[in-house]
């Protein structure tokens, strides 16, 4: 548990994380959390879909690679699909995610991004490729 923690605290420490706002919060589920602000919007008033791509995208690869971690393996996205239900407005979505196949060379993951009513705004399937952690031609993770 103690490599998770130190995994999920260096990728919420990443510069992509900071500039949206994004949050980690540990449980049965890695979730992250972000409050849609103005910063977030586009020309029509409502959230970006890069937006809800990146939450979406961060929930499902840390639910991934919380399994992989521990093999010494780290998983890095290849494809995502998002199907946008409703418009992001501001105030704070949270995207739940689940692995749904983790072989050798790749994962597969679903999410769901919701509002704070429990409301579904999109949801995503999402595709990695596992590397290995650490070692030459892999993904380097320091302090990890």
């Amino acid at each position: 548990m103690e490599l998770i923690k130190k995994f999920v605290e260096k990728v919420g420490s990443a510069p992509w994380y900071k500039l949206l706002g994004m949050k980690i919060e540990l449980g049965e589920r890695i979730a992250i959390i972000l409050e849609v602000e103005e910063k977030h919007l586009q020309a029509l008033g409502v959230a970006h879909g890069g937006v809800a791509a990146s939450v979406l995208d961060s929930a499902i690869g840390l639910n991934i690679n919380r399994e992989l971690v521990l093999k010494g393996k780290v998983a890095v996205t290849s494809q995502l699909n998002i199907h946008y239900l409703k418009p992001l407005q501001k105030g704070r979505i949270r995207a739940v995610a689940r692995p749904l196949y983790i072989g050798s060379k790749v994962a597969v993951g679903f999410g769901e991004l919701l509002d704070e009513k429990g409301e579904t705004l999109a949801v995503a399937t999402a595709t990695f490729y596992i590397r290995d952690l650490g070692g030459e031609n892999s993904v380097k993770f320091k302090d990890l």
